[in-house]
């Protein structure tokens, strides 16, 4: 998801990078409580039939899974923020809070667009100065990197495209 804030006559502003998750955190646990559900009662009764051995590797499964749902939701969680000000380009990344920041200058940078070999790989988004080179939005997909490609043409050159 591409938000953005930018001022018209400066150029300037605040474009902001999430990935696209349909679930909250709250949904998936709904899931997996359910699924727990039905695996524990699935497992106790073959545990009363005497198939005991149905039962850790059913509670095993939920845990993988468990495990599995909170690392796509971890992925999920993290976002860009591309702050473009008159003299630099700052950049930081993170989730919740910025884990990294990389500043550019404006006047130096380039943004670069890279078209793929395939038409169903999507584009890869750069920015590029002094001999630094940074990917922007590696989790979007083709859509919001059109959008982010978008926003960055009305900032860098002054028109809607």
């Amino acid at each position: 998801m591409v938000l953005a804030e930018i001022n018209e006559q400066s150029l300037t502003g605040q474009i902001v990078l999430t990935p696209n998750f349909s679930w909250s955190w709250k949904a998936n646990l709904y899931l997996l409580y359910t699924l727990m559900g039905i695996s524990l009662v699935v497992g106790l009764g073959f545990m009363i039939h005497g198939a005991w051995l149905v039962l850790p590797f059913s509670i095993l499964e939920m845990l993988f899974l468990g495990a599995c749902i909170y690392l796509c939701l971890l992925k999920c969680d993290r976002q860009e923020v591309i702050t473009i000000s008159e003299h630099e380009v700052l950049i930081e990344s993170g989730r919740r809070k910025p884990e990294q920041s990389r500043q550019f200058n404006r006047s130096w940078s380039q943004f670069l667009i890279s078209t793929p070999k395939h038409p169903w790989d999507p584009k890869i988004v750069c920015i590029r100065s002094h001999g630094k080179e940074l990917e922007i939005g590696s989790f979007l997909n083709q859509k919001d990197k059109s959008e982010l490609v978008s926003m960055l043409k009305r900032v860098v050159y002054g028109y809607t495209a």
